[in-house]
């Protein structure tokens, strides 16, 4: 059985209904992810296999842990273990027979801000160190002059840094949005479930107005 890795795929696919996406399309191309270890962070492993159905969701649920894990497993789902403290979940189906979403919408967006605030810092901080060390190798230049290997050794130190803003600040973004889209989403169950409740005692109303009340025996 070939393994094959994916660096850095947590952080590109850092959004929940990204990675679910991701994990399925390598699904369909014949690569079934292995369960995760201590190196998710760094890079996803996918064994070659036949291409299968599998739907994936990527939750943050804000129950109890305990049942919450036993519901799942009861229900067919495959736990596949945690990345950014994500719980991925994986269920085999035949077609048209996909499984429904179920994850925690108010989890996922409580865990998406807070995760986007702090790679929103690290990006902010890379940032900072890059413009310092410019500024530093800037004046060391003009006014005590450097020697070519120090330049050289400053230069790459510098560049090292631009993937890490890169990566940090895309993530960021991308997870600051996502809870923009999940409170719209929010917000539009809200609006159904309260839709559906109306019309529910509307139509009970009318039921109870229009029985005739029995008649009584003279």
């Amino acid at each position: 059985m070939a393994v094959q890795k994916s660096l850095l795929a947590s952080l590109k696919h850092i959004v929940p209904s990204d990675l679910e996406y991701y994990l399925e399309e390598k699904n369909a191309e014949g690569l079934k992810l292995l369960p995760l270890g201590q190196g998710s962070l760094f890079f996803l492993q996918f064994s070659e296999e036949t291409p299968q159905r599998y739907r994936y969701v990527v939750d943050c649920p804000t129950m109890q842990k305990v049942s919450y894990m036993k519901r799942l497993t009861e229900e067919g789902w495959e736990l596949m273990g945690s990345s950014f403290s994500f719980y991925i979940w994986r269920k085999h189906y035949e077609e048209g027979q996909r499984p429904e979403d179920f994850a925690d919408k108010a989890g996922q967006r409580s865990h998406c801000l807070r995760l986007g605030i702090i790679l929103l810092i690290f990006a902010l901080a890379f940032v900072g160190l890059f413009g310092a060390m410019i500024w530093s190798l800037r004046r060391e230049y003009l006014l005590m002059g450097m020697a070519a290997g120090r330049m050289a050794c400053y230069i790459l130190i510098i560049a090292l840094q631009l993937p890490f803003i890169f990566l940090f600040g895309r993530a960021a973004y991308r997870l600051l949005k996502e809870v923009s889209a999940l409170s719209r989403k929010m917000e539009l169950e809200t609006l159904k479930r309260r839709s559906k409740a109306a019309v529910k005692e509307e139509d009970e109303g009318e039921l109870s107005f229009s029985t005739p009340e029995p008649e009584e025996e003279g």
